[in-house]
């Protein structure tokens, strides 16, 4: 965990910006939420940069670790953090500043999403801000024969890997372009403003058409961002800014085709709210030569019957041998047992499922962690 946090340091173009924006955007006195607070490196920026108190929440253990490097940098009078989700804790005060870098290449996830309107609805003052304020969202078809390869070539030994390339195709891939890698000039295909957010549902529903600058091969599209976090500052991970962490995204298609400039490709983009985040569907039509590739990352993954089954409204459930095992471990959470005399039970109760005492301590304490207080 501590070398993920540690690599995010590294990336001195993305905390370079984030830290100029944070020392604009901090008032005198100003109580700042930092959410999804890693290592507390953005918290220290604002009480540094002149908050009167800042709190810091991640749902995450690297927070015992924020909490020592608040204590050898003198900041622990400021800065407070929490373990824990944000629709779980409550905060002592309400904030003037939410700082968020719960963020991935594309920005539109469900998570980031209901994190940051739970969080506004709940610790931000009336007048109140966020940062980033604003993102666009950027796509261009894209062609790198390399980038392509990286993704759908599979090391076959005498065997037939086509589902499974299928699959790679449906899917979308962080990947790092070059801005001569574009084929057409960029198109904006979303703007949210995050201090408008009023659905965790931020869906895409885009068409449009792009004009090829020269002659190559489509090999699928290229998405990015751009961040506004204070008046003048823009963070991006475009192919024409310094690489960060976060990548491009790349949406890949089946069968490259060729372009001859000045040729009109028409793409359409669209996600749909599925299992807790979205189903990406992207579509390329070539007018002149009207080839068209149409993909959707609900076939980018396995599914079972069983996993439609489940899904209807006219499934009757019943609960499960590890469902069983997991509803008795709550039933021995009484406030007076200890954990190895709960773990002696389950071994006991289930005997064919726990081979000896150190393997049921093990699925206890999975449940300990989540269910217990």
């Amino acid at each position: 965990m501590i070398k993920y946090y540690l690599g995010l340091l590294k990336d001195i173009q993305r905390i370079e910006t984030f830290r100029e924006a944070i020392s604009k955007s901090v008032r005198s006195g100003d109580v700042v939420l930092d959410l999804g607070a890693g290592l507390g490196t953005f918290s220290f920026f604002a009480a540094k940069a002149g908050a009167g108190k800042v709190y810091g929440i991640d749902k995450k253990d690297i927070v015992e670790m924020a909490k020592e490097l608040c204590k050898i940098n003198n900041l622990q009078e400021k800065v407070i953090f929490y373990k824990g989700y944000s629709d779980k804790i409550n905060l002592p005060e309400k904030v003037d500043l939410i700082i968020t870098e719960m963020l991935w290449s594309l920005f539109i996830s469900k998570t980031t999403m209901n994190s940051i309107k739970g969080a506004k609805e709940k610790f931000l003052k009336e007048n109140g801000r966020i940062m980033p304020e604003s993102v666009k969202i950027y796509l261009a078809p894209v062609s790198n024969q390399k980038v392509y390869n990286d993704v759908v070539s599979v090391n076959e030994y005498g065997i037939d890997f086509t589902p499974a390339r299928k699959m790679m195709i449906n899917n979308f891939h962080q990947k790092l372009f070059k801005k001569e890698d574009l084929l057409s000039e960029p198109k904006i295909v979303r703007e949210i403003n995050l201090m408008n957010i009023n659905s965790d549902e931020l869906p895409i529903d885009w068409r449009g058409s792009f004009r090829s600058l020269y002659s190559g091969i489509i090999h699928g599209l290229a998405g990015w961002m751009d961040l506004k976090l204070a008046d003048d500052i823009i963070l991006s991970n475009s192919p024409s800014s310094k690489p960060t962490v976060w990548e491009n995204i790349f949406l890949p298609i089946d069968k490259p085709f060729n372009v001859s400039e000045g040729d009109t490709i028409d793409v359409a983009l669209k996600t749909i709210p599925f299992e807790g985040d979205y189903e990406w569907n992207w579509d390329i039509v070539l007018q002149e030569k009207g080839e068209s590739r149409s993909h959707s990352t609900f076939k980018g993954f396995p599914v079972s019957k069983d996993f439609f089954r489940k899904k209807s409204l006219d499934f009757i459930p019943d609960i499960s041998p590890e469902g069983e095992i997991i509803k008795t471990i709550l039933e021995l959470f009484n406030g007076k047992r200890k954990v190895r005399d709960i773990a002696e039970e389950i071994q006991k109760r289930f005997p064919h499922q726990f081979k000896d005492i150190k393997d049921a301590l093990g699925r206890v304490e999975r449940v300990i962690e989540r269910y217990s207080k």
